[in-house]
């Protein structure tokens, strides 16, 4: 038996059922718009995972190759502190009472416990007193007796394991130290590095192990590809409200993806972004009024290598120029490319003759580096800041100086001679 419906029902039936229509019809749209955007949005995604992907590993690399370098660098300035302190033993013991009254009375066996008692060498009168390691760095001062130099005072400083760990103090995680010899080949599993000459011929290569360089280069990629399936869900689920701001923001996401601030043959700064530097810099140099240089740099008959190698060979050579220059460099400098064959050096701090002194020697080792049979020189262009300059008064006096020592012969520098405007009253 199935009950008549009361008079509230009668009026409400009708009105429910276009509603529940009307919503149905709404979350299909919202729906569809969310697979279609999202089918249309994975070819983005992936292309923007891709262009993330390779700046992540990109800046990886770049992190490797500058904590390799420091890690070097710091070992070199470790290693000269520890030979200053062994100097400073040595001259602190050939001044001492103790061995020069042993000398006087040419105690031998004295200068024998005193030399091994301190470490030390002593070679007095073609005489050697104390032991001496098979392998080890020297610093000696001279013994005088009498305002007569009748030897030596010799501070030994081992190579070994422990003097390895000194030198290493402060490197950062993962990079490791290891004595070479100059100008052998480079050990096995330590390619990956830096090194810096010791004293003749041993030196200390920086390297980081080939796993550890795989293992961020793969963090990496994990990083990018949970950001990308975060990214895809969040897009589903912000179709089904936003549409129109979702595509605004796939705009801006290609735009700021496109935006690249890194040139993309030689990995250097690009022209926006040493732009950007140098309007800092200028900034930072004219608030607590210190010195800023810049070398703007043209590599000369350059066409010439094109035309006889070939572009592609061209390439390799504006790469070696990039990383000499970038070799060369100290920490704080800033190398941009800055158009064709074309390199602009930021100087913070530098003034004119230190400036002149780093663009001669950047024109120098360009001349004497080769690449094969191809062999180039460069014309440099110097200019330090004056304190009304902006960027694009500094770079054009740089850039008139180039244009003189293009004039004078090229491979030659040229500084800009500049005047600061008088004050107004």
């Amino acid at each position: 038996m199935v009950a008549e419906p009361g008079p509230g029902q009668l009026g409400r039936q009708p009105l429910l059922s276009p509603l529940r229509r009307r919503a149905s019809l709404t979350f299909g749209l919202r729906l569809r718009l969310m697979l279609t955007l999202a089918a249309v949005a994975i070819f983005p995604i992936a292309c923007v995972a891709y262009v993330v992907v390779r700046d992540e590993v990109r800046d990886v690399t770049r992190t490797v190759d500058f904590q390799v370098h420091d890690a070097a660098q710091n070992a070199k300035a470790n290693f000269s502190r520890l030979l200053d302190k062994r100097q400073l033993d040595a001259v602190a013991a050939a001044a001492s009472p103790r061995l020069q009254a042993a000398i006087g009375r040419n105690d031998t066996a004295e200068l024998e416990r005193f030399a091994r008692h301190r470490d030390l060498l002593l070679e007095i009168n073609g005489r050697t007193y104390g032991r001496s390691p098979g392998d080890a760095f020297t610093a000696s001062a001279q013994l005088v007796r009498n305002g007569r130099a009748i030897g030596s005072v010799v501070a030994l400083q081992p190579k070994n394991r422990k003097t390895l760990h000194q030198l290493s103090m402060g490197a950062p995680e993962g990079v490791l130290l290891t004595y070479v010899d100059v100008g052998r080949p480079i050990p096995p599993g330590t390619s990956h590095g830096t090194t810096v000459r010791l004293a003749l011929p041993v030196g200390v290569r920086s390297y980081m192990p080939g796993a550890v360089v795989s293992h961020r280069k793969n963090s990496a990629y994990l990083r990018v590809v949970e950001a990308g399936l975060l990214a895809l869900a969040a897009l589903m689920l912000l179709t089904l409200v936003l549409a129109r701001p979702l595509l605004r923001a796939f705009r801006w996401t290609e735009e700021q993806a496109s935006e690249a601030r890194i040139d993309a043959l030689t990995g250097l700064a690009n022209r926006r972004a040493l732009e950007e530097i140098l309007a800092a810099e200028i900034s930072r140099a004219q608030r607590f009024e210190h010195q800023l240089a810049v070398v703007l740099l043209d590599l000369d008959r350059f066409k010439e290598i094109n035309d006889s190698f070939g572009h592609a060979a061209g390439d390799v050579m504006l790469r070696e120029v990039s990383r000499l220059l970038t070799s060369l460099a100290r920490q704080g400098d800033t190398v941009a490319r800055w158009g064709g064959e074309e390199f602009v050096v930021a100087l913070p701090e530098t003034d004119l003759p230190g400036a002149i002194r780093f663009a001669e020697r950047l024109r120098r080792s360009i001349e004497r580096h080769s690449v094969g049979e191809m062999q180039t020189s460069a014309s440099c262009g110097v200019a330090t800041m004056l304190p009304e300059d902006n960027v694009e008064a500094l770079l054009g006096a740089a850039d008139q100086a180039l244009y003189q020592a293009k004039a004078n012969g090229r491979n030659r520098t040229e500084n800009a001679v500049r005047r600061p405007h008088p004050a107004t009253a």
